[in-house]
């Protein structure tokens, strides 16, 4: 069975900016399904089901990188708030949601995550081009 993840982390799958980060143990692209502009997600290169599977130094190295990207995610899109979680059931590869909430979204309620994956607030192509983009000149700036 072919893992969508393993897929766009070889290049195999075309994602809306490209590469955001990429580390030896992570890698963050715009969310492929779009579902807000500057939506990433964090994925570990290695394919493995969830966070108790990842070795020592990949375990360790995933808070400042987090951290790092998040950074970044707030200093060029300023969101009032980035949502990082993880869920994986059609996707059975770590990977994190790093979800920005902009002013005209409502605070994290039952509503939000049903709207926000209803497309409530989807974006183009181009956008999640723009806040790829965005955000890896903030990694670099």
């Amino acid at each position: 069975m072919s893992c969508i993840a393993c897929e766009a982390n070889a290049g195999r799958v075309k994602v809306a900016g490209g590469v955001i980060l990429a580390t030896d143990h992570w890698q963050a692209e715009h969310g492929l399904d779009r579902l807000v502009r500057g939506y990433v997600v964090l994925k570990s290169r290695r394919h493995v089901h969830e966070a108790a599977d990842l070795l020592l130094e990949e375990s360790a190295s995933l808070g400042p990188t987090l951290q790092t990207l998040l950074r970044a995610m707030r200093t060029a899109l300023a969101p009032e708030r980035v949502y990082v979680c993880s869920f994986a059931e059609t996707v059975h590869h770590l990977h994190f949601h790093l979800i920005p909430r902009y002013r005209d979204m409502p605070a994290l309620g039952p509503g939000l995550m049903s709207d926000l994956f209803a497309e409530r607030w989807g974006c183009t192509e181009t956008e999640a081009e723009d806040a790829a983009g965005r955000i890896r000149a903030s990694l670099t700036g």
